[in-house]
């Protein structure tokens, strides 16, 4: 490799000064794609994931698996409020460059995950006269009522420079467009010389084909460099030699870096976090997976860093070295590996003289048909130090242009590194001639693998989360096979016109607790009745009946299957009413029948995740191919697909209760202030202390052992709580200066009820610390 001399931070940060006034930070909406095992943040900015500014959860960097986002389009849906991200984003953003060259002149548009050109001017997608008007469903979020996709036939118009997300799926019934994504997001933008670019990211929850995002990229000389949809002064022009790259900057180290407070994605001073492989499989050294020559994929994955003291390979979770606030929350076991990842991105398909799949427009063939025609790689060595080309280090249109088509640092076949390290990589495109009105397209796949594709009995897949937890670094490598068989199934799914075997539909539930105390999950057996669109006949209704799964860790498992309820039965703990709708506070279907399972081994005041999948029968032809499908289990990746909330059942309230006539009984008694004591304290390090069997109306007085009031609980602390025989109270004193000290302590519950008023009972309860 040619020499490259980095510029330092004290240079650079005056650059940025400088820069600030030519680059500008435009204001971005986003949609998060997350039907997914992996999931990606776009912008109609051309930017993807993660930003320099990104707030700490607002953007998904190609997460693998994804994980709650603390942002809108995902907590006004699925989890109200801030969610603790903390895990397995693998890049640091992506960006998509333009390229132009008229006579002498050059012009490079940038959207990059630092920065964005002043020229990129955002643009609402049109869906209602694009090839998708007729595709869309208005979902909803059975948590909270909200409308979850923003285009569907019918749809209000957006108002907001927002991408477009279109949901291909609903609770309940089969894919309603069988040559589609399950979701599309869609964004747009416009340039200076007035190329547009409309790019469609699409995704699958199904578990086979989960583990991939494809991207259709179109570029159009419109002459629009505004972005108000007509041409501009002296434009369209003729463009010759127009390229195009898609720039990354994978990190799947830094997902193992978090617990260890490196909370800042692009604060990479520690060499311990700049220790991951990147590959290009046709570079003359490459010396990855056999199976990849010839895909033209570049991808990164965390290596063993061999100065550390041991091996670090896949960043197994090591509570000797990880903050406080990782340790205390209880949800990482000790080993659990955390940057297991393979992320890779590669070509599906740039030759537009066969067709482009569901595409029936034209479009202009690149000059050569290897592609893509460049494929580079520079170094990253801090937040504010790199070789990566930028106004930092070049300092012109036509030496960025020149970069990237080995005319400048780097030569144009380029090896790939011979060390560890952390590197921005592009792809290039091109080059192309385009008319006014001409336009060129690319079809390119991000694909992820782990080594828990083989690692179930048998060599069959195994639940990504289950398998990190167990902490096994001889399986990591696994990941490479893995992803060349996503990257096989992407092309597939294109191939075939996104036409895939089917998996059977979602299934909206609800959880509520039951005279018992125990969680009563309740779902609707509408997918009974939905045909599978690869079939007809009685063979369509293919439905066999419902897995319940668990989990008290968190929303992504790992989930223990509790219950297999085949249709129409009612095995034990299940109940199924044939002829009464399923409702819930915020989705209801006017027919059909309701399944009813009653979680008895819940207990009050822990967390429980639920997750209701339905199976099929399974198919000895499909689509007249001959190919056997075996029975199909519905997907698991996406937040549709499971509770995102945790749900603790609770005492209800009765008459006995009201009238002080059952024992109180304080939970747990003793507290012991220990995360690790699952029998004395609740998870995850929760202070809760609970009271139990009391009034639905009721004040209690807690006391210390010398007779001072500590605390008083007002039960129901809100007039719209729901009538509940029990108050929780997070030892906070009643003047809020702290929570209480360990020693012993006596409580007074009064009833509030009327009728009961004044009827008293007391007890005491230890606190250990």
């Amino acid at each position: 490799m040619y020499p490259l001399k980095h510029i330092g931070w004290m240079g650079v940060l005056c650059v940025l000064v400088f820069a600030s006034e030519i680059y500008a930070q435009q204001p971005e909406l986003q949609r998060h794609l997350t039907r997914g095992k992996l999931w990606a943040t776009f912008r109609n900015t051309g930017t993807q994931g993660l930003r320099d500014d990104s707030r700490l959860g607002a953007d998904a960097g190609l997460m693998y698996p994804g994980w709650g986002i603390g942002e809108r389009d995902f907590t006004e849906y699925w989890i109200i409020g801030q969610d603790n991200d903390h895990r397995y984003h693998t890049s640091q953003g992506e960006g998509f460059w333009v390229f132009t060259r008229e006579g002498g002149s050059h012009n490079v548009s940038i959207s990059n995950p630092r920065y964005n050109t002043d020229d990129i001017f955002e643009m609402i997608y049109d869906a209602a006269s694009g090839p998708e008007r007729g595709l869309g469903i208005e979902t909803r979020s059975p948590l909270t009522g909200n409308t979850t996709a923003n285009y569907w036939p019918g749809a209000p118009a957006l108002v907001a420079d927002e991408p477009i997300e279109i949901h291909n799926y609903d609770y309940g019934r089969y894919i309603p467009n069988d040559n589609e994504a399950e979701e599309i997001v869609i964004s747009k933008w416009t340039t200076e010389r007035g190329l547009t670019i409309t790019r469609k990211a699409r995704a699958w929850s199904y578990p086979d084909y989960d583990d991939f995002i494809i991207l259709e990229v179109i570029i159009e000389n419109t002459g629009d460099n505004n972005g108000d949809g007509t041409p501009d002064a002296g434009l369209p022009v003729d463009h010759e030699d127009v390229y195009f790259a898609f720039v990354n900057n994978l990190a799947p180290s830094w997902a193992g870096h978090r617990w260890q407070n490196q909370t800042v994605p692009w604060a990479y001073s520690d060499p311990i976090i700049l220790d991951d492989w990147y590959k290009y499989s046709e570079a003359s050294n490459f010396d990855g997976l056999a199976d990849l020559r010839g895909k033209k994929i570049s991808y990164v994955y965390d290596s063993d860093l061999l100065s550390s003291a041991g091996d670090d390979t896949g960043q197994p979770f090591d509570k000797n070295n990880a903050t406080s606030a990782y340790i205390n929350r209880g949800q990482l076991n000790h080993g659990e590996l955390m940057a297991f990842q393979y992320i890779g991105l590669a070509p599906l398909d740039y030759d537009p003289t066969d067709g482009f799949t569901n595409d029936n427009e034209t479009y202009v063939a690149p000059k050569t048909m290897d592609q893509p025609a460049f494929v580079n790689w520079w170094e990253i060595y801090g937040r504010f130090d790199w070789d990566t080309p930028d106004i930092t280090n070049l300092n012109s249109d036509e030496n960025l242009y020149n970069e990237f088509i080995g005319s400048g640092r780097v030569p144009a076949v380029q090896d790939n590194p011979s060390k560890v390290s952390r590197v921005t990589f592009a792809h290039t495109y091109g080059p192309y001639d385009l008319a006014p009105g001409e336009k060129a397209k690319v079809v390119v796949a991000w694909i992820a693998g782990s080594g828990a594709e083989f690692a179930g009995p048998g060599g069959s897949p195994m639940d990504v989360y289950e398998w990190a937890r167990q902490g096994n670094q001889s399986q990591v490598a696994d990941g490479e096979r893995a992803m060349a068989l996503h990257l096989e199934r992407a092309q597939f799914a294109y191939d075939n016109n996104y036409d895939l075997p089917d998996a059977p539909p979602d299934v909206a539930v609800f959880v509520d607790s039951d005279e018992n105390g125990n969680n009563a999950i309740t779902w609707s057996d509408r997918a009974e009745k939905s045909p599978d669109p690869d079939y007809t006949g009685d063979e369509a209704l293919d439905v066999q009946g419902y897995r319940v799964y668990r989990t008290q860790n968190n929303h992504l498992g790992p989930w223990e299957l509790v219950a297999d309820i085949p249709k129409g039965t009612t095995p034990s703990n299940t109940e199924y009413a044939p002829n009464t709708p399923w409702t819930s506070p915020t989705i209801s279907y006017a027919d059909g029948g309701t399944y009813t399972y009653r979680d008895v081994e819940s207990v009050p005041g822990f967390r429980y995740w639920y997750s209701v999948r339905t199976y099929d029968s399974g198919h000895s032809d499909w689509n007249g191919t001959g190919r056997s499908i075996p029975s199909l289990e519905s997907g698991h990746s996406a937040p549709e697909q499971r509770m995102n909330v945790s749900r603790s059942p609770i005492v209800i309230a009765t008459p006995e209760k009201d009238a002080l006539a059952e024992q109180v009984r304080v939970v747990p008694n003793p507290f012991r202030d220990d995360p690790g004591d699952a029998d004395h304290r609740y998870p995850p390090a929760s202070n809760n202390i609970r009271f139990v069997n009391i009034p639905r109306k009721a004040k209690i007085s807690i006391f210390s052992i010398s007779g001072d009031l500590i605390a008083v609980i007002n039960h129901p602390q809100r007039t719209t709580d729901p009538d509940r025989g029990e108050a929780t109270w997070d030892q906070r004193t009643r003047t809020f200066s702290g929570r209480v000290a360990a020693g012993r302590y006596y409580y007074v519950v009064e009833s509030l009820v009327a009728g009961e008023t004044g009827k008293k009972q007391t007890g005491m309860f230890m606190i250990i610390k």
